[in-house]
């Protein structure tokens, strides 16, 4: 028995061509595919999803990072091969993906783009997709991805002085001072934190 809707067959074949990965789930949904594409092919490739006959329905629904550095392996050490789908990810810095969903045929698309430490660069999708403006620059801001040919490239969250991102696992998780609200004194107060040594 076949499904209601399925992903169209002209998808799979361009996806093929350029060397991806393609995962889909029939116990979760069989109408999401998972995609691992170049980094390079990038950009055409949303243009063939905007610009295809039967995907021309599709609409950018998310966009976010995954930080992949130091992950423990320790334990799952011999469980998993050189050539595994894991050491694959896990070796390297940023796993970038994006979400999409077509109305028409009711099913959604995850393009995964892996980027490591000496290329955190990747084209810039907005002049496809207009929200992609928006949602690329939250994730250039949190976790440091720089998008080539960006029209606005201004921080949305953070001050414009700063230069971290919040959400690499580099990011100092402890401050050096903490601020707080004192309701007996009426004023913001600052105290800096005590190291210790143990």
């Amino acid at each position: 028995m076949q499904n209601k809707y399925m992903q169209p067959i002209q998808l799979f074949l361009v996806f093929e061509k350029i060397n991806s990965k393609i995962w889909i789930s029939k116990k979760l949904n069989s109408n999401h595919s998972i995609m691992l594409i170049p980094s390079n092919w990038f950009y055409a490739i949303n243009i063939f999803l905007k610009k295809e006959l039967l995907l021309s329905n599709i609409t950018l629904i998310e966009n976010s990072a995954i930080d992949t550095t130091n992950y423990n392996l320790e334990n799952n050490q011999n469980d998993l091969n050189k050539n595994s789908i894991e050491n694959f990810f896990f070796k390297n810095k940023l796993l970038v993906f994006y979400n999409y969903y077509n109305y028409f045929l009711r099913s959604k698309i995850t393009l995964f783009i892996i980027l490591n430490n000496l290329s955190k660069s990747m084209d810039s999708i907005d002049r496809v997709f207009s929200n992609a403006n928006w949602l690329e620059r939250e994730t250039s801001e949190m976790y440091g991805v720089h998008y080539k040919w960006k029209i606005d490239t201004r921080k949305l969250l953070l001050d414009y002085s700063k230069i971290e991102n919040p959400m690499l696992k580099e990011f100092q998780s402890e401050g050096t001072q903490d601020a707080f609200y004192n309701i007996f004194e009426n004023q913001v107060v600052v105290l800096k934190n005590e190291t210790v040594e143990l």
